[in-house]
């Protein structure tokens, strides 16, 4: 492999970002970065301050803090003052009053007992609730000097004048000093169960809904003042339930056993199929009248100045942790582009490999990185989420306020930042693995399926199925795919059998898509095989079509070696050719020199017929000579001048030349001309000669008494010219026996030809880019030549090109 072009990784800066050391450095404070980060994000998460607004008042928190004192003074006034008398003592079932001692519990109200009944605590809110029935109010307080007024509605005016952003409700109506959002949200509620009777209400959501709650007549109690599921309360306990075969807080009642319609409970209990109790002929609800609950609850103002100043500071916190999540993550993002980029990079300079990994790292399995950053992910995001659990387990450990908080950010930035060393470690590597390519060589699925595939290979079933032909195996899988989409339509319904079966019939397409696929690669490369073009494709050494490949390419590598060996000897044919034809003019003409002195000798008359006989025999000599050497320089390209001519006249000048032979051979000639001219690109000399061996080839070999024929026309962008003659003598060989050299058609070599005319002209033609053919039916023997007409642009250019 060649050392690959580094460019800019020349420069000096790019030697020093490449280090080894500014990465590591780069990583360390990467994760110092990211611990700052992820406590930046956590706290601003985990602020109480709400962003959109910049008072308490209209945050989130107060809303939700004065939703439960509604609710829970609502709830109170319903399930707890409705049903006590005048000594505050519960006259409904101990169920209720536990029912009700159970919501405060979990609703983390605060609360005492005492002799007159239950008090409820709370230190945001100054509260009074009550209830009015028969004349008589019941109410409890946490206001100072409330004994001393008289009625309800003077306590209530006293609270109004005395207390600001206060809720009241009397008379089934909200009332409050406090301005609308302008935001109105929906509460709907059941006055009933499932009984049609849904009451809709729209309030601003800063206020607060009536709500309204009901019981029926199988001992359940709702109540509906703003929670979003109602809440139950219950006059039986569970035991109760049970033995009369109900289950109230799912709203079932237990019929007779049906078929295969089962359900469980919490005892053990095995019922058939349930009905609902509102569903029942019996069922009754009744609505509970709320008219005479009286609610009124506003923030005390020395909480509410702390909590405006608690909102404050934790707005402020927020803003900060903001700021610093904005700079953590601006420095971070840019540390983790150039972290990524120059991760596994190789920065010795002369090394050929420009990514590399660490000999050790590169031999953990990819699944390591994998998991790795997993747990890194959840233990950010469970330790994020757990924060508040967090910093109660480090008050316990640390006594100091300041410190508590110092080393608690400090051991979070700690625990963070490891968790990202880990992950974020391993995600380098991940991309590393990524950059050399080695992502699933070194994954432990991969290295398990080679584990695998070495085994299979080694068994018989694979050798057998090995050895079949492609097609057998695309048939056997085209089948097996038929017969699994046949079952799985007709037969399978279970929803475990249908994945399985549709999990093989998709790999077994997938097969015969990729089998598909490299057949028509093996086309292509069949293509241009023919085509005798390079096959750019590549075929996997896996590939069923491998072998085959091979096979083409090891033919065309035998072809293309013919082929060159072929050239390489018609070269060497030529040159032997052509030196041969040289070295033999010299003593050629030193012969014809010598016989031309002998021939003005005064010799007798044998010596004289001898020195004719030498005489002729040593001129064809030099005609023979002369035509191979012509044959060698027009096949090698050598000699030929191509020019602008008329192929028409050129014709015309030949066999106006040839008249005394045509007149001498005694031969009848037809001659038939269809064009006027005809501008072609060729030689002059070697054209005429083509056209001169063709006409003495007919005078020399035709039948006598018979005619020939010289036909002329265009075809297409083509002019043709045609010779037709019956042979003399019974035409006993082929178109491409008659084309080569030194064959004659008269086999006795009887006639005194030489065998290289039609040679010539195929040669002299074809070097003047035209196609000269021969045709042979029965005795008749036809010579064709056709020559490209050129345009007059054409011409023009050559013309000027010639110049």
């Amino acid at each position: 492999m060649a050392i690959k072009s580094r460019k800019f990784e020349k420069a000096e800066w790019f030697k020093i970002f490449s280090a080894k050391k500014t990465r590591i450095i780069a990583f360390i404070v990467a994760c110092v970065i990211a611990g700052g980060f992820c406590l930046s994000f956590v706290l601003y998460a985990n602020s109480h301050a709400d962003s959109s607004s910049k008072s308490y008042l209209k945050s989130e928190s107060y809303k939700l803090a004065s939703n439960e004192m509604y609710e829970e003074l609502c709830v109170t006034a319903s399930a707890y003052l409705r049903y006590v008398d005048e000594d505050w003592n519960y006259t409904q079932p101990r169920h209720l009053f536990n029912d009700y001692l159970n919501y405060l519990d979990y609703n983390r109200y605060k609360y005492k007992k005492t002799e007159d009944g239950i008090r409820l605590i709370d230190s945001r809110f100054d509260y009074y609730v009550g209830i009015t029935q028969n004349g008589k109010t019941r109410y409890l307080s946490n206001i100072k000097d409330i004994e001393n007024y008289d009625s309800e509605t003077d306590k209530i005016e006293a609270f109004k004048s005395s207390h600001k952003n206060y809720i009241l409700r009397r008379d089934n109506e909200i009332m409050s000093d406090r301005t609308s959002s302008g935001q109105i949200v929906d509460y709907y509620y059941n006055t009933a169960e499932y009984q049609d009777n849904v009451t809709e209400e729209f309030y601003a959501d800063n206020l607060m809904p009536v709500g309204g709650s009901y019981y029926d007549n199988y001992g359940r109690y709702f109540y509906n003042y703003g929670n979003y599921d109602p809440i139950a309360f219950y006059n039986v306990d569970s035991r109760y339930n049970v033995m009369k075969g109900l289950d109230l807080k799912n709203g079932l009642k237990y019929s007779d056993r049906l078929e295969d319609e089962e359900i469980g409970d919490d005892y053990g209990n095995t019922w058939a199929k349930c009905e609902n109790l509102y569903d029942l002929p019996d069922y009754k609800a009744t609505d509970n009248d709320d008219s005479g609950i009286t609610v009124f609850f506003a923030p005390k103002a020395e909480k509410l100045t702390a909590m405006e100043k608690e909102y404050t500071e934790a707005l402020n916190d927020m803003y900060r942790a903001k700021l610093f999540v904005i700079v953590f993550g601006v420095i971070e993002f840019m540390l983790v582009c150039y972290l990524l980029l120059i991760c596994a990079y190789n920065a010795e300079p002369e090394s050929v490999e420009r990514w590399k990994q660490g000999n050790f790292l590169k031999k953990v399995p990819t699944e390591v990185y994998l998991i790795l950053m997993v747990l890194a992910i959840t233990f950010a995001f469970v330790f994020g989420a757990c924060w508040n659990y967090y910093v109660s387990i480090t008050k316990n450990i640390f006594d100091n306020a300041l410190a508590n908080s110092v080393f608690r950010n400090i051991l979070a930035v700690a625990l963070f930042a490891l968790a990202y060393f880990a992950g974020f470690g391993s995600l380098m590597e991940f991309v590393g693995k990524i950059k050399t390519r080695s992502i699933f060589k070194e994954s432990l699925i991969c290295r398990l399926c080679k584990f695998l595939w070495r085994k299979y290979k080694e068994t018989s079933l694979y050798h057998y199925f090995h050895g079949l032909p492609l097609g057998v195996k695309l048939s056997i899988r085209t089948i097996a795919i038929g017969v699994i989409l046949f079952l799985e339509s007709a037969y399978y319904s279970s929803a475990d059998v249908e994945p399985f079966l549709l999990v093989v019939a998709l790999i077994l397409m997938v097969l015969d898509i990729r089998d598909f696929s490299q057949l028509s690669k093996l086309s292509k490369q069949i293509d241009s095989l023919g085509e005798e073009k390079p096959y750019d494709g590549k075929i996997r050494k896996t590939s069923p079509v491998y072998a085959e490949s091979e096979k083409l390419n090891s033919v065309q590598d035998k072809v293309r070696e013919s082929v060159e060996q072929q050239i390489q000897s018609e070269r060497l044919k030529i040159e032997l050719v052509t030196n041969v034809s040289h070295d033999l003019k010299t003593p050629l003409t030193s012969i014809i020199s010598y016989i031309d002195l002998l021939k003005k000798m005064d010799l007798d008359d044998e010596a004289s017929s001898y020195v004719k006989i030498l005489d002729k025999k040593a001129q064809k000599l030099k005609g023979i000579v002369s035509d191979v050497f012509s044959i060698a320089k027009a096949t090698s390209g050598v000699d030929v001048n191509l020019t602008k001519l008329d192929f028409v006249m050129l014709l015309n000048q030949c066999i106006a030349d040839a008249e005394d032979k045509i007149a001498d051979s005694g031969k009848i000639v037809k001659i038939n001309i269809n064009a006027d001219s005809a501008m072609v690109m060729g030689d002059g000399d070697k054209l005429y000669r083509v056209f001169q061996n063709i006409v003495d080839n007919a005078l020399n070999y035709s039948m006598d008494g018979t005619r020939i024929f010289l036909d002329v026309y265009k075809k297409a962008d083509r002019i043709v010219f045609a010779e037709k003659n019956i042979s003399a003598t019974p035409i006993n060989f082929t178109e491409e026996e008659i084309l080569e050299r030194f064959v004659r058609g008269d086999k006795s070599r009887t006639d005194g030809g030489s065998g290289l005319g039609l040679s010539i002209s195929k040669s002299f033609t074809e070097a003047c880019g035209g196609i000269f053919n021969i045709e042979i039916d029965g005795d008749m023997f036809k010579a064709i030549v056709e020559m490209p007409i050129i345009q007059e642009d054409t011409a023009e250019k050559t013309d000027d090109k010639t110049e």
